[in-house]
């Protein structure tokens, strides 16, 4: 196990990480901090425990645009793909009636067509 020291916030904070995993986690914390110091911006100094739960609030926003948007990609390929069953099956009945008007319509003609196995 690997220990990194990471700045979000204007503060640091240990963390055990995978040995190989220090830069991942640099590279999260930066994300983080960078956020954390444009919302300071925006809003004024916050106390630690209001910035992790307004973090939290932001990330738990994007985090559910990420699903909803998802969600509606899978969704729309499903569709796309359930048409184009629909279609096939659709285009196989077109056919099979065919086949069965043409019986109708000339018994004998597909008397000689028949083909006994």
């Amino acid at each position: 196990m690997a220990i990194v020291s990471l700045k979000i916030g204007e503060k640091f904070y240990k963390f055990s990480c995978a040995d190989g995993q220090e830069n991942y986690m640099r590279s999260l914390a930066e994300n983080l901090d960078t956020r954390a110091a444009q919302l300071i911006k925006s809003v004024g100094f916050m106390q630690e425990g209001q910035l992790l739960a307004m973090m939290c609030l932001i990330l738990a926003e994007e985090k559910n645009k990420l699903e909803r948007t998802t969600n509606a990609a899978v969704i729309d390929e499903s569709a796309k793909e359930l048409a184009k069953r629909i279609q096939n099956i659709a285009a196989k009945i077109s056919v099979t009636a065919k086949g069965l008007n043409d019986l109708v319509t000339n018994p004998k003609k597909n008397d000689e067509n028949i083909v006994l196995r």
